[in-house]
């Protein structure tokens, strides 16, 4: 799936971030991510997600690893400025859901970052439900970034105790525009 719009809200009689993904092909998806499974999965998403943004600009080729993380950090906070939080979702989202209607649950997550010449610094996250079911994202850094961000911002909301990942860009911590990205 090429993700083409992320909503992330808290629910509070859930204790859970419900996530709305949109794919560029007009396929929707939710997914229910708890508190314990986001707290396990910001340091890796966040490192992945760095990852991501150095291969999108130097591929496989070897850097020091302190010029990687300014080069990730730089790349990240560029993707921020860039990113579209101000315009509104599109219409409610009809996701795909069980048969009985309920939203999936994640209960694993994998991270894969490509660093081909083809998808280089393309992240891949493969979303494992509790009822075994997978939905593959194929996201851009930038795009990662963003979703990222609104993770954060759900985890803030639900008053989780997540802190933001170390060197975050301070725009990254005090995003607080709405909720979505297009």
């Amino acid at each position: 799936m090429q993700l083409h719009q992320i909503t992330v809200e808290y629910v509070a009689p859930e204790d859970r971030l419900l996530l709305h993904l949109v794919a560029q092909s007009g396929e929707r998806t939710s997914l229910w991510i708890t508190r314990r499974l986001l707290l396990a999965l910001y340091g890796p998403l966040h490192q992945a997600v760095s990852r991501a943004h150095v291969a999108a600009e130097w591929g496989a080729v070897p850097l020091p690893e302190g010029a990687a993380d300014l080069l990730a950090e730089s790349a990240r906070a560029q993707a921020l400025r860039e990113a579209d939080f101000a315009t509104p979702p599109q219409a409610a989202p009809s996701a795909q859901v069980l048969p009985d209607g309920a939203v999936p649950v994640v209960g694993e997550v994998t991270l894969t970052v490509a660093v081909g010449a083809e998808a280089a610094g393309q992240l891949t996250i493969r979303w494992r439900t509790t009822d075994g079911r997978d939905v593959e994202l194929n996201v851009p850094a930038a795009a990662a970034t963003a979703l990222q961000t609104l993770l954060l911002q759900g985890a803030e909301r639900g008053g989780w105790g997540l802190a933001p990942a170390e060197n975050e860009t301070a725009r990254t911590q005090e995003a607080s525009g709405p909720r979505f990205m297009n």
